[in-house]
């Protein structure tokens, strides 16, 4: 008996905990277009979005690496289908910033979104901070994603 009611705290408390996961938005699927992105003007590229309040953790981190490596992103091509059929998009860097000029900087919740986009800029950055050339980058970005572009 006492053995079930442990079992079933057991299970209740996992249940509690795993439940505390589902409030924040995950990167697993989103939609392409001006219609499905959020945008937000900040002062400037250390200020981060308020719209991000509602997404994990590693995401929050990864747009927070975006100034550090912004002229790499504008180097490389983004894989998850945005840059495709002359859509919104014309390298990485626009996944996460639509614009910036001396009103500051107009994120977009596009890469947040989208697990492609936020893979390539961790690998990025993981790849810049160990000192690759951007050669070197772009070449592995290419070659790891390159053929995984969701057929639209």
């Amino acid at each position: 008996m006492k053995r079930a009611a442990y079992l079933l705290i057991t299970g209740m408390i996992g249940i509690l905990l795993l439940s505390g996961c589902g409030g924040k938005n995950s990167a697993s699927s989103h939609e392409h277009g001006l219609d499905s992105e959020k945008y937000e003007t900040t002062s400037s590229i250390t200020v981060m979005p308020k719209f991000l309040s509602v997404y994990t953790d590693n995401t929050q981190a990864s747009y927070a690496s975006v100034g550090e490596i912004e002229d790499i992103l504008k180097d490389l091509k983004c894989y998850c289908g945005c840059m495709d059929n002359g859509k919104l998009h014309d390298s990485l860097h626009r996944c996460f910033i639509a614009e910036k000029n001396d009103d500051g900087v107009k994120w977009t919740d596009h890469g947040a979104q989208c697990g492609t986009c936020l893979s390539e800029l961790q690998d990025a950055k993981r790849m810049n901070d160990e000192g690759k050339s951007m050669d070197e980058i772009r070449d592995f970005i290419d070659n790891k994603y390159k053929g995984t572009t969701p057929q639209v």
